[in-house]
């Protein structure tokens, strides 16, 4: 077993119902770089909004997922969609993954030409057999609906720069952050989903956990729906986001006390960031033991953003 290390700080979300709508997001751990936190959590309340007027609309917890995490794929500041991280030949592969309670999941890796990898992982899901495509082609891609921009698109002047900040300086993970939403409906239902252009220089090909079903994504109507953000070796190696949906289902931990023990056990795999859950029952949760959490969350009690 690894060693553990610094503990995790908590967020708890209340509702003024236990089985209400509820949506929470994160836009990555780590720095916001050059950009300044009014610009952030403007960009993680557009999100709110986007995602919970769908929720109030009456419209799927997936539904909400996807609203909240087009927002963010199209901000660039976060670590996602045009704004990506860019590995170390230049240019932009993006993972995502979209699971619903009831089981159903989308995954996809090396997407360099998607402008919202989230509609990927949801195509897959509902337009395929698979749970998983590495680098689908552009015609898979046409035949399933999903707007497409040139890599170019993607890449942005400050990730260029810190490319070569990276590749010159030393590579210390170059941590931007993964985006994320999970949410529960008015029906009770809950989804999840996840959205990264990885980890600035990482080698081509280079898979983390954002795309793995139960390592940086996960839902489960018996339990509860989490995205994960932060060294995705280390939440693969803690298979951190079943390991929390375990926790609560089998050990019958409370989400705040399974999350803290998750991500003790990523800190003793050298690696740190944070997680957002959204219980089938009960109220939400965001912990994490990096220096900053770039989130947000939204119900019928209360509304709050973070950066």
């Amino acid at each position: 077993m690894p060693e553990t290390g610094h503990n995790a700080r908590v967020i708890t979300i209340t509702t003024k119902s236990e089985d209400g709508p509820l949506l929470v997001i994160h836009g990555g751990a780590g720095a916001r770089g050059n950009h300044s936190a009014e610009e952030v959590n403007a960009d993680l309340n557009r999100a709110l909004d986007a995602g919970y007027a769908k929720l109030t609309a009456g419209a799927s917890a997936e539904e909400a997922v996807v609203a909240a995490i087009h927002v963010m794929e199209d901000a660039p500041e976060f670590n996602a969609g045009r704004g990506a991280a860019l590995t170390s030949d230049g240019i932009v592969q993006m993972d995502s993954c979209l699971m619903d309670g009831d089981g159903r999941v989308g995954a996809a890796t090396g997407l360099d030409t998607a402008r919202h990898p989230i509609d990927v992982a949801r195509a897959i899901k509902d337009k395929t057999k698979h749970v998983m495509f590495a680098e689908p082609t552009e015609q898979e891609l046409a035949d399933w609906g999903i707007e497409t921009e040139k890599n170019e698109y993607f890449i942005t002047e400050e990730r260029r720069e810190e490319l070569v900040d990276a590749q010159n300086n030393g590579d210390d993970w170059q941590k931007h952050g993964t985006i994320g939403a999970v949410a529960r409906d008015a029906q009770g239902h809950i989804a999840a989903g996840t959205s990264t252009g990885g980890i600035t220089n990482q080698m081509h090909g280079r898979v983390g956990d954002t795309p793995l079903p139960g390592c940086g994504t996960f839902a489960d109507q018996r339990s509860l729906a989490v995205s994960c953000t932060g060294i995705g070796e280390a939440f693969v190696k803690a298979v951190a986001a079943n390991q929390i949906a375990s926790r609560v289902r089998f050990a019958g931990q409370t989400p705040e006390e399974a999350a803290k023990a998750t991500l003790d056990e990523v800190d003793g795999y050298h690696g740190d960031g944070g997680v957002i859950i959204v219980p089938a029952k009960g109220h939400g949760v965001i912990s994490y033991n990096s220096e900053t959490m770039k989130c947000g969350y939204r119900s019928s009690a209360e509304s709050h953003v973070q950066s």
